[in-house]
Order: structure tokens, then C-alpha cells, then sequence
């Protein structure tokens, strides 16, 4: 959720669900997926309140995706806490740090996607914090209502570092099978208490 403080520098968001994320995308030919809680909840069936929804490109399509929403959105490189607006006339080349894209329709509208900026592509995906794990991204997904999402374990990996409680874990763990499990206690640090819950 979105905290006070970043409510004061950078707006408020506007809530936004899978199927949008799909609506805005329909017809869009380059790759993408919903990753963050939306893709836990697909797999769990919870439903709860979220602060964005996070769809995610490959970075070296981003260029696809600027023609294809054309003139109709504002888009914002996000890095090192801070946002600069990325202008039609402007590069694919964004700031030091980017990590995602920010979408509203104008200044004086709410913030609605989120971007995130992957160093997978079509066909392999790549952990963002180690590039050299990988695997087919066919084997990195799973489809729900024909929109597709992050598996649980993926999602896990990258949140490890901000949810070290264990009840972000134990939302996941029925969705985990012991391959899933190996592969996500291979990405957490030694001491990381997820590691108790997962380890038989």
C-alpha cells in the first residue's frame, strides 16, 4: 500500500485490476505478465486491497510498448526514488537505476500502471538480481483467465528482502510444490527466515 509520505510527493494511484491491465494491452503484440500480490492472489484465490497493479516487459521491448500507447499516456522512468517524465521524443535510454514505469493520462489525473522493466525476453526469463538464473518463461508463468502472472515462487524471490515476515510466506506456501520450494530457498540468503518454513 501506498505510504503517507509518497502519497504527498507523487500522487495517489488509481485502483486498477488484472482485467484493465488486459483491457489496456489487448491487442499489444509484444510479451507480458502481471507480477507483485495480483500474481499471488491469482494462484491463492485471496482478495485483498493493493496499492498498484505491476505488469511486466521485458526491457528491450519498451520501445514496442511506447508506439503502441502512442500520445495517449504520460509515462515516468522511476529511479532511485525519484521521476522523470519520458517524452515522445525522447530515447529508450532512461535514467541510471530505472527500474519501472509509472502510466497516468495527464498531469492531472491518477497514477494507473505500473511498468516494471524485466532483463527477461520472449522466450527465457532472468532473475533481475542474478541474471544468471533462468528458465524457459513458459516455465516462469501461469495463466489464469487467459491473462498471464508470475508463479508464486517468482514473485517470493524478488520480495524476500521487504517481506521477511513469515505471513507474506504462509499466504503462498499451499501454491508451492517441493520444486518450487527448492528453487525459491536457493534465492534467499542463508539466514533468512523464510528458509525454517520451507525446508522439511
Amino acid at each position: 500500500m501506498q505510504s503517507d509520505e509518497q502519497l504527498e510527493l507523487y500522487g495517489a494511484w488509481a485502483e486498477r485490476w488484472p482485467a484493465d491491465a488486459a483491457e489496456l494491452l489487448d491487442g499489444y503484440s509484444g510479451t507480458w505478465w502481471i507480477g507483485g500480490g495480483w500474481a499471488i492472489d491469482a494462484v491463492t484465490g485471496t482478495s485483498r486491497p493493493h496499492g498498484d497493479i505491476d505488469i511486466v516487459i521485458p526491457r528491450s521491448e519498451l520501445s514496442l510498448l511506447r508506439g503502441w500507447l502512442g500520445g495517449k499516456w504520460q509515462l515516468w522512468s522511476a529511479f532511485q526514488g525519484a521521476l522523470k517524465p519520458l517524452l515522445p521524443h525522447d530515447s529508450d535510454v532512461l535514467p541510471i537505476g530505472t527500474s519501472s514505469i509509472w502510466l497516468r493520462r495527464s498531469a492531472y489525473s491518477l497514477w494507473e500502471f505500473e511498468v516494471l522493466l524485466d532483463p527477461s525476453d520472449s522466450e527465457t526469463w532472468r532473475f533481475r538480481r542474478d541474471t544468471a538464473v533462468t528458465m524457459p518463461l513458459a516455465d516462469a508463468l501461469i495463466e489464469s483467465r487467459g491473462i498471464r502472472y508470475a508463479k508464486p515462487q517468482i514473485v517470493l524471490a524478488y520480495s524476500a528482502a521487504e517481506h521477511a515476515d513469515i505471513g507474506w510466506l504462509d499466504e503462498a506456501l499451499p501454491a508451492l510444490d517441493d520444486e518450487a520450494r527448492a528453487w525459491l530457498v536457493d534465492r534467499l540468503a542463508d539466514d533468512h527466515p523464510w528458509r525454517e518454513r520451507l525446508t522439511p
